[in-house]
């Protein structure tokens, strides 16, 4: 199991102390178990335990809550979100005894790094007898050893002393002072403090600081010792070992890192973000100041992600977080919340304004080009900002607000910023409210559709027709798709929607059918959602099946975004469904991206021009030159062209024109119910009945 980021593995998987990282079990609200998630190998080798990965403690030591009580209190106190605790214990169940200090990474679960001091704990033992000192330095090799006659100040060390020191047994001399110059300076007073609290109070020794090598090094060390007193009580001799723990104390800290920053861009993770937040709106209560909150979204990261691949999308989020930090001041604080998310924390603000030019140059820093591994990556970002005390008074609705702002920006269009207000609520509300009554309505039978026709501009007839949703909805009466369509595809109701209007649009086409129409294309609009979370393939197929309809008839409609953001789930999908002769059309042609590659990827059948190019084309010389453009395209990739939103018969001619293929549109005829839709393609038949396309 990969519990840690690959340099922060290595370091693990090499520490001669062992970790273990586990969740715990808990029955009314006591520890009763905890299952191992992860060992490092120097756990097998402390333990003697092998195997234990994804097994309860109970099954690999039978009895342990009974003879360890202590473990599971502690190891549960921990996991439950207490602080990191660090203590010595002898496990029965082993026969052994460890000196285990303890994190909480997330809520029940903790991280436990340990040691075996079974034989330190001898060595301790030892030490309340004097005349074992000399034993004690022989058991202890590697250690430096030391001794402390105390009414003649004399000190003794030995020569593993000398070397852990840094320093010649030679030529150096075993002196308070000597060892003064070796312990680190911000250390040295606590450190003298602790011995002398020792002898006084009659208690062994424990003191841990750093020292500094002649080299400059910086290690750790433990000391530990017992005291000799005389019949009077007075201090006789100190006698004790060092160890060199840096090891122990490197690997502590890196966990205690990852605990509290993000594996990849090393920032703040949002635990500590929310901390942070709540620190600096308590110092804004005292000083009259604000605080603003930006929280900020990638607006392309997924299309470079799935394109690109992940470890470029990684260092993308790298080279985020670099310009990010580069925006902002020292008082302030750059947290990635997970993906492509983050989250500002701006303090000391006296004035709103500067808000305002912090956001702008944050915008301004991620729209430049990134350029990674000869890649030149264009990322543009979402920013929403909510303000302390006037947005909100508490660190979760602050946070909510931002959240708000923010998809209020990338609606609208994306890079961008946006000051939260309180209309954003009452849109957030209302879409709330949308949502709830959504999910009645499908099962409700509200939803219905109706079909626009697809007219041949050449001889009038009638080709096929748009599906489009509409809700009947008994509170709001017709409801358009612009008004809900985005909600349902924010909480994921959009796949069985898209379902159901598979399912519908295939059985109407298959029933006219029968009912004496010429065979006709239905064509149905996609969303990404239905790539990404639903299963599109098997819905295609089921409707299909059920309706009797040929595959032929049936057109799915993609819209740019798809093929770009989705663009490894769509291709795959797209070429299943049309070896099964589906046809393919893009919807809302040249309002998307710049890049066309996709053309000639996807198996596509038909490009159909954005209205909002058709509707001005004859007014506006550029409109009309982009709906040439992209039919003079799809004619040279074979492609057919539909333009839609058609008002006038002046467009029409326009297009006739330039060879455009279909049309649809108002002028031709808006929307119908299935039946009127079935009344207009008879009376289009008749020979008798002008027709608007021709006439």
């Amino acid at each position: 199991m990969a519990l840690l980021p690959h340099e922060v593995g290595t370091i693990v998987e090499h520490m001669f102390n062992g970790m273990a990282y586990g969740k715990m079990l808990f029955e009314n609200g006591q520890p009763s178990d905890f299952i191992y998630l992860y060992t490092n190998p120097a756990f097998e080798t402390l333990t003697g335990l092998s195997g234990v990965v994804g097994r309860r403690v109970s099954d690999v030591i039978p009895g342990i809550r009974e003879s360890d009580p202590l473990l599971f209190d502690i190891f549960g106190r921990v996991a439950r979100g207490g602080k990191p605790e660090k203590f010595e214990i002898h496990v029965e169940a082993l026969g052994a005894w460890f000196s285990i200090t303890v994190y909480n990474p997330k809520l029940d679960h903790f991280v436990a790094v340990f040691e075996a001091i079974t034989e330190r704990k001898l060595a301790e033992r030892n030490l309340l007898r004097a005349n074992e000192r000399l034993s004690l330095a022989q058991r202890t090799a590697g250690a430096g050893v030391w001794d402390w006659d105390i009414p003649n100040g004399t000190l003794t060390w030995s020569d593993e002393l000398f070397h852990l020191f840094g320093l010649d047994p030679a030529t150096a001399i075993a002196s308070f002072d000597t060892w003064r110059s070796v312990v680190h300076p911000e250390d040295r007073q606590r450190a003298e403090d602790v011995i002398l609290a020792c002898i006084r109070d009659h208690v062994p020794l424990f003191n841990e600081y750093r020292i500094v090598l002649p080299t400059g090094e910086v290690r750790w060390v433990d000391a530990f010792g017992d005291t000799a007193y005389d019949t009077g009580g007075n201090a006789q001799r100190m006698t004790g070992i060092c160890i060199d723990t840096t090891a122990r104390k490197q690997a502590e800290a890196q966990i205690e890192f990852l605990a509290h920053h993000d594996h990849l861009t090393r920032l703040p993770n949002r635990f500590v973000a929310k901390e942070r937040l709540k620190m600096a709106m308590a110092y804004a209560d005292r000083a009259n100041e604000y605080v603003a909150l930006l929280f900020l979204d990638l607006d392309s990261f997924k299309a470079i992600n799935d394109s690109l691949g992940h470890n470029m999308g990684d260092l993308l989020l790298v080279e985020v977080s670099r310009r990010l930090q580069a925006c902002l001041r020292e008082t302030d604080t750059v947290s990635r919340q997970g993906g492509d998310e983050f989250l500002i924390i701006l303090t000391h603000i006296q004035d709103i304004d500067a808000v305002t030019g912090s956001a702008a140059k944050i915008v301004d820093a991620l729209a430049a080009p990134c350029e990674i591994e000869g890649h030149a990556l264009e990322v543009t970002v979402s920013v929403g900002i909510a303000i302390y005390p006037s947005d909100a008074q508490d660190t979760e609705t602050l946070m909510q607000q931002a959240d708000t702002a923010m998809y209020h920006a990338k609606g609208r269009g994306g890079n961008d910023y946006t000051f939260f207000s309180e209309q954003m609520n009452v849109a957030r509300v209302a879409a709330l409210a949308i949502r709830a009554e959504l999910r009645q309505a499908l099962a409700g039978g509200e939803f219905a559709l109706h079909y626009q026709p697809q007219i041949d501009l050449v001889s009038g007839r009638v080709l096929g027709a748009e599906a489009l949703l509409r809700w009947h909805s008994p509170k709001r009466g017709l409801v358009l798709p612009d008004e809900f369509v985005f909600i349902a595809e924010d909480c994921g109701l959009i796949v069985p929607i898209g379902d159901w209007v598979l399912q519908e649009a295939c059985r109407q086409a298959a029933l006219w059918q029968q009912a004496g129409l010429p065979e006709l294309t239905i064509a149905v609009n996609l969303s990404a959602m239905q790539f990404r979370r639903g299963n599109l393939q098997q819905s295609v197929v089921q409707a299909l099946s059920a309706s009797g309809l040929a595959p032929a008839l049936l057109e799915l409609e993609l819209t740019e975004s798809i093929l770009i953001t989705e663009a490894e789930a769509a291709l795959e999908t797209v070429r299943n469904l049309r070896s099964l002769g589906i046809r393919f059309a893009i919807d809302d042609f040249g309002t998307g991206y710049s890049s066309l590659a996709y053309l000639k990827r996807f198996p596509i059948d038909k490009l159909k021009i954005a209205q909002t190019f058709v509707q001005d084309m004859d007014t506006n010389p550029e409109d009309a030159a982009i709906v040439h453009a992209i039919i003079q395209m799809a004619r040279a990739l074979g492609l057919r062209t539909v333009a839609e939103g058609i008002e006038t018969a002046d467009t029409v001619e326009h297009l006739l024109l330039h060879h455009c293929d279909e049309a649809q549109g108002r002028f031709l005829s808006s929307p119908l119910p299935a039946d009127a839709f079935r009344h207009y393609v008879l009376a289009a038949m008749q020979p008798s009945v002008p027709n608007k396309v021709l006439t």
